[in-house]
């Protein structure tokens, strides 16, 4: 990362610059450019503290895209920008000295809580425009009435005038009069749209509660509602909306029409399926990422009884080789070519695929009967992966080790199942790689005891845990002592006295060896000097 010129206040006045001049264009507001900046400087000042801050504020960072609607920037265009804007020069201009992956990767979470912050505050403001719009038209529901020549003027401007869409309908159904903005969303005229039924614009996407809210509303049981819908276009296009709909009663209180107000919400609905995606899915592969495979995995281990799951962790053997060898870009490609691939063996219902990281892919199977079904999945990928693949005129061939986890619902979480499929994953690759292996509980057990063994060997010769043995040495001509064997003993806090044979390996593995080798002879020097002393020898 190239270091700004300048302090730290140099470098985000000129960051507000950059968004202020992105910005502007597309902003509702009367105040001029320099002015817009200074309204951004202060929302500068804080992007910048959630990026550096120890830990990641979201609440924070959805403040600050609450505040770009305050601003009057409530053009979708804006919110682009500004993601752009973030996106390019907050981490440049604001996070010296940091550790760029890391900012680089926080600079991405703060875009997704600035575009949900934005969008809930947008959506709060249209809610607040649709309040207004109500009371206005519920003022003006003369036009339905008798007063309809004393308030017709009002009714019109609102109607005609309103930027969301309006309609007005009887208590059967029948479309009575619509404005421009609805007939504009939905791309009809005047003409077509009067004379339709309300029920015509179901959808199988309606929420189970829209067409029961509905009846009761025109029934007169509720005064209005309001949901999530969407409705079909005349090109077959989806239109989705916020929908409020409102009962409006005759002088005397009776039932007579219904009022809409629509509010379109396809191109917001848009932002956030891809915004979520982008959330859940790798970017070089576009497979599932980590946090979406948690998520189902999660799923299908609190599925009800009857059910299991089969799980298929996958690490590419040499794959550090071609990075170091060909370069990351080449390794990249081959990531891509061995992604297709895996998602093209996991098709059926209950299957997916998903990329954890570098070159560690894993495959899921869930159902009532995955015993078989996951040996046949482990089988299908390796043979998707016999095939050399082609990369910069180069045939690389493509090795993976896989462990294999099988097992019912309910009985482990997902960190356990993870843990398991890695311990095997890594005894497929000491076995010599390109292989499927299943998990083994006991080999688990043996691994997660061996790595404790080794995470507890340096504290353990500071607390003197360690002790030695003699073992005579015994002439037998005349059966006297001629010496003796010092044998290291360890004395576990959990496991009790554990043999040479235990430890000795991952000491030398560790580099522990050392150590532990100058401690035992410093005290064997020490015991023989004694009992030499003590033998007058």
């Amino acid at each position: 990362m190239t270091a700004q010129p300048g302090g730290p206040e140099d470098r985000l006045r000129r960051f507000a610059t950059i968004w202020s001049r992105a910005v502007f264009p597309v902003t509702s507001t009367s105040s001029t450019r320099p002015e817009f900046e200074e309204q951004l400087l202060p929302l500068a000042r804080r992007l910048c503290g959630v990026l550096r801050a120890r830990s990641f504020d979201a609440d924070e960072a959805k403040a600050v895209g609450a505040a770009l609607v305050d601003a009057h920037c409530t053009d979708p265009e804006a919110l682009a920008r500004t993601l752009d804007c973030v996106d390019a020069y907050l981490v440049l201009y604001c996070g010296e000295d940091g550790d760029p992956e890391d900012l680089r990767a926080r600079s991405a979470r703060l875009q997704h809580a600035m575009a949900a912050g934005f969008a809930g505050a947008l959506r709060a403001r249209t809610l607040a425009e649709q309040e207004a719009i109500a009371q206005a038209a519920l003022k003006a529901q003369g036009v339905v009435a008798e007063a309809l020549h004393a308030s017709e003027a009002r009714f019109r401007a609102v109607f005609e005038g309103a930027a969301i869409g309006i309609g007005i309908a009887d208590l059967e159904g029948n479309v009575l009069q619509v404005n421009d903005a609805l007939m504009r969303m939905f791309g009809i005229t005047d003409r077509t749209m009067r004379g339709r039924k309300v029920r015509e614009w179901s959808h199988p996407d309606d929420a189970p509660q829209t067409w029961r809210l509905y009846d009761e509303l025109v029934r007169g049981e509720r005064e209005h509602y309001h949901v999530e819908k969407a409705f079909y276009r005349p090109d077959g296009t989806v239109l989705w909306t916020n929908l409020t709909v409102s009962l409006l009663r005759d002088a005397d209180g009776a039932p007579q029409y219904q009022l809409a107000l629509m509010e379109d919400t396809t191109e917001r609905r848009l932002l956030n399926l891809r915004l979520r995606y982008e959330a859940t899915h790798d970017a070089l592969t576009g497979l599932p990422n980590r946090s979406f495979f948690f998520e189902r995995l999660e799923k299908a281990l609190n599925a009800g009884p009857g059910q299991r799951f089969g799980l298929c962790y996958l690490d590419l053997d040499g794959f550090k080789a071609v990075n170091d060898s060909l370069g990351h870009a080449a390794g990249d490609r081959l990531l891509v070519e061995v992604a297709d691939r895996l998602q093209a063996c996991a098709t059926a219902p209950g299957e997916m695929v998903a990329r954890l990281g570098g070159d560690e892919f894993v495959a899921l199977t869930t159902g009532p009967d995955t015993r078989h079904e996951v040996d046949e999945l482990a089988g299908r990928i390796m043979n998707a992966l016999l095939a050399p693949v082609s990369v910069d005129g180069r045939e690389l061939t493509v090795r993976g080790s896989i462990g294999v986890v099988e097992g019912p619902a309910g009985e482990r979480s997902p960190a356990e199942v993870l843990r398991s499929a890695d311990i095997t994953m890594y005894r497929a690759k000491s076995a010599g790689g390109n292989r499927f292996e299943l998990a083994d509980p006991e080999a688990d057990a043996r691994v997660i005891t061996r790595h404790g063994l080794t995470t507890a060997l340096p504290a353990a010769l500071e607390r003197g845990e360690f002790f030695i043995e003699y073992q005579p040495l015994v002439h037998l001509g005349d059966g006297s002592v001629r010496g003796a064997e010092a044998l290291v003993r360890w004395l576990h806090p959990q496991h009790g006295v554990l043999g040479p044979d235990r430890f000795i390996p991952l000491a030398e593995h560790t580099g522990l060896i050392v150590p532990l080798g100058r401690w035992v002879l410093e005290q064997s020097v020490r015991q023989a000097r004694d009992w030499r002393e003590r033998n007058g020898g």
